[in-house]
Formats: structure tokens, C-alpha cells, sequence
């Protein structure tokens, strides 16, 4: 199949277009910025986050109120997820002349980039022994035969509020800094909580989520 070259950065899409009639395979004609937007917000509810237990269960306290709620029979420990299933760049290179067909220049980091993360929640009767916020990511890999997993934590375990709380309570950690956009190929993001519960203590997980700036562009 024949290929047809259009410079980046021009807001035109040629395969929707009359710039190219006989549907060759384009190259370039993306929309391209190297400034990322700030302001974005990924916040995920009781039902979507990952558990590892089944005495964390989903309940609806009132209009609007979900959670992942239980009472302590012992001293128990649970692990909550958010992993961010964003589209994520891993990397490309702008077609940036008509002329030379091997000026192709890298793109600047982009993707998502995690400012802070967080967790809401609330506690009740007796004060969580321990409770923990971590920001890591695990790289599969892709090699034939299989290989482990790499994992790192970007911001380690960090304690949060273990007190009771008569109404959810906001919890947050800043991001890595500076701030990193996460771009590894089979990479994945989580936020993990882990909360260890004394005997007869109540918890109720209401979401997880994050800050981030982004730019898919």
C-alpha cells in the first residue's frame, strides 16, 4: 500500500478529507502540543476499586453514599486498589518536515503525570491500628517465555489518619517529584491502600483516587 506524508501540528486529519482522495495510509497530519493540561481529576468509587478480601462489602448507607464497608472480628489487614486503566503514551516520534522523510523528532514525555493521590473513607468505634497510602507501578514483561514483573514503588507506603472519623475523611499524598509521566510499555499504575483494623473497628472505603496532569496530544 502506497503512503502519503502530511506534517505534523496542523489541526487536519487527511484520512477524513479531501487531501486524500484515493485513501492512502497516512503518516503524520496530528494535532500535536507539547504543554500538558493540569487539572485533571480520576476518582474512582467504592464498586470499581480492587479488594482482597470478600468481607469488604460494597453498600449502599444512603442516596449517594457507596462504600466498601466492614466490622473488625480480630485484628485484620486489607489491601484496596485503584489501578489506572488511562490510555498512556509510550513514546513517538513527531513526522515534522514533508521533505525528510527521517526528520522525525521525539515527542516530549506525555501521557499522565500523578501530582497527588488520595483516599476517602471513614472509621468507627476503635482507631485503625495502621493505615497506608502507596503509589507504584509494575512493568510485565514482554519476553518470550515470561519473566517477573518489575515493581517500584513511586511514592513508598506513607501512613495516613488512623482516627475515627464521624463523616468521610479526605487523605492525600503528593505525586513524585518532579513529576513523572508514566510511559513504560505493559506498565501498570496503582494506588494501594492497606488498613489494618483493631477488633470490633468499623471502616467504610468510599473512593480512591488522583491529580494528574495529562496530555494526549
Amino acid at each position: 500500500m502506497a503512503v502519503i506524508s502530511i506534517a505534523d501540528t496542523i489541526f487536519d486529519n487527511p484520512t477524513f478529507n479531501d487531501l486524500n482522495p484515493t485513501g492512502l495510509i497516512p503518516q503524520g497530519g496530528r494535532l500535536m502540543s507539547s504543554a500538558p493540561h493540569t487539572d485533571a481529576l480520576m476518582v474512582v468509587g467504592a464498586e470499581g476499586l480492587g479488594k482482597d478480601s470478600a468481607n469488604l462489602v460494597l453498600t449502599r448507607n444512603g442516596k449517594g453514599d457507596w462504600s466498601l464497608n466492614r466490622t473488625a472480628a480480630g485484628a485484620e489487614t486489607y489491601n484496596v486498589r485503584l489501578y489506572l486503566d488511562q490510555v498512556l503514551r509510550t513514546g513517538e516520534k513527531y513526522f515534522f518536515d514533508l521533505f525528510n522523510q527521517d526528520n522525525k523528532v521525539a515527542a516530549p514525555d506525555k501521557g499522565i503525570a500523578i501530582t497527588d493521590f488520595f483516599i476517602i473513607y471513614k472509621s468507627g468505634v476503635v482507631a485503625l491500628t495502621t493505615a497506608t497510602l502507596r503509589l507504584g507501578k509494575t512493568v510485565y514483561s514482554a519476553v518470550g517465555g515470561g519473566a517477573a514483573p518489575v515493581q517500584t514503588d513511586l511514592v513508598a507506603a506513607t501512613g495516613i489518619s488512623t482516627a475515627n472519623t464521624a463523616q468521610y475523611q479526605f487523605q492525600k499524598l503528593a505525586g513524585p517529584s518532579p513529576v513523572v509521566f508514566h510511559k513504560d510499555d505493559l506498565g501498570l499504575i496503582e494506588v494501594e491502600a492497606v488498613i489494618v483494623m483493631a477488633n470490633t473497628g468499623t471502616l467504610q472505603i468510599a473512593a480512591i483516587g488522583c491529580h494528574a496532569n495529562f496530555n494526549f496530544n
